[in-house]
């Protein structure tokens, strides 16, 4: 079996390495052999396939690990075929957390094209709305106690007060913590079981923890060869049967995959709450597309409510022009924000820093264009 590694050095007190390997087992026993204890892995992505092909056709992972301490070069590995380097994009982590502290916003320099404009009450939400700011959310922040002021801003302050109401807000929600028993739930296309992978990924390379999945059918039909195969590819152990499932622990967290289910069967959901407290599952993680309809999502998260639903995951991000239909769910919904996910690549394009990916994606390019744009580059 070969295994490519490729060397680049990234910045002065530390190097990135990069490795194909054909499983989380392989890629964990050459970081340690190669680079020790140091090593730390930064990105990991799925290679070789694309679409559906990707479960049949013997999938590599392509990690990227970084060494911050002095080593030997001696033990370093050497690249092997004139490989090329890698481009900046890919030593760049699918899966690291961003930063979600804004509290140097006060200090973000805004240009306008025009430093003085001053925007009225309606001029600034006749501007959001003709640039597709969602407005339902520019009700909610007409309503704030501090609008009479933000109105009179000019377009940058004003566009920095939102952002950090917003923010002040998100923060201000009770989170509910995670557990060791975690469901994901959600309906057909809602990008449950590519969520899924994309999570037991995070898990196995940069939590370092061996999750396991149990797949649950309900009477509704739950193929399981993709995510099957997924799982035997980084090294977690699929189950059909509770009754089989070892200890779970915080280092070995269970993970449930279910059926999509449908919004117009009230039976489907109510079922899939009995077998759920039957298992003792108490985070419940909301899947939902994010370029679903509005109306669609938030009749999603009142069904789900039912099911007793803890957090809230959204798919297809990268798919919106804007995330602001979004924001009345995040913050009324009552449901903590578990992550985003761009893209159908099943092991990267995984973020749980919500809030700094919806501040990044709140206000809409041509408002970005106008007094935002230094902000949009953090």
């Amino acid at each position: 079996m070969s295994t490519e590694t490729n060397l680049q050095e990234a910045k002065p007190d530390s190097k990135k390495y990069r490795l194909v390997v054909k499983s989380a087992e392989e890629a964990v026993r050459l970081i340690k052999e190669k680079l020790g204890d140091h090593a730390k892995v930064v990105s990991v992505r799925q290679v070789g396939g694309e679409g559906l092909k990707r479960f049949i056709s013997s999938p590599k992972l392509e990690v990227i690990a970084e060494l911050s301490s002095p080593q030997s070069e001696a033990q370093l590995p050497l690249p092997e075929d004139n490989q090329p380097p890698l481009s900046p994009p890919e030593l760049t982590s699918p899966l690291t957390e961003a930063k979600e502290n804004h509290a140097e916003l006060e200090n973000v320099p805004l240009p306008l094209e025009n430093p003085t404009e001053d925007l009225s009450d309606d001029g600034i939400s006749d501007l959001l709305h003709k640039t597709g700011f969602d407005e339902s959310l520019l009700s909610q922040i007409k309503s704030w106690t501090n609008w009479s002021e933000i109105k009179e801003l000019s377009l940058a302050d004003a566009l920095k007060q939102i952002t950090i109401g917003l923010s002040d807000r998100y923060k201000s929600n009770t989170e509910v913590p995670l557990t060791n028993t975690v469901a994901l739930i959600g309906t057909p296309g809602s990008g449950k079981t590519t969520t899924l992978c994309k999570v037991l990924a995070n898990e196995v390379f940069i939590n370092k923890r061996v999750p396991m999945v149990l797949k649950i059918e309900n009477g509704v039909p739950n193929p399981d060869d993709s995510l099957r195969i997924f799982c035997e590819v980084i090294g977690v152990t699929l189950f059909r049967e509770a009754n089989k499932l070892p200890e779970i622990t915080d280092q070995t967290p269970l993970y449930v995959d279910l059926p999509g289910l449908s919004l117009g069967s009230v039976e489907d959901w109510s079922q899939t709450k009995d077998a759920l407290d039957h298992c003792g599952v108490q985070t419940r993680v909301l899947v939902i597309n994010g370029a679903y309809d509005a109306r669609v999502l938030h009749r999603s998260v009142q069904t789900a409510k039912h099911l007793g639903v803890t957090h809230l995951a959204i798919t297809h991000f990268d798919e919106l022009a804007n995330a602001t239909k979004l924001w009345p769910l995040i913050l009324n919904s009552g449901l903590t924000p578990f992550c985003v996910c761009n893209g159908q690549n099943v092991t990267g394009d995984f973020s749980k820093g919500v809030l700094n990916q919806m501040i990044s994606k709140t206000f809409p390019e041509e408002i970005y264009a106008k007094g935002f744009s230094s902000y949009q580059k953090r």
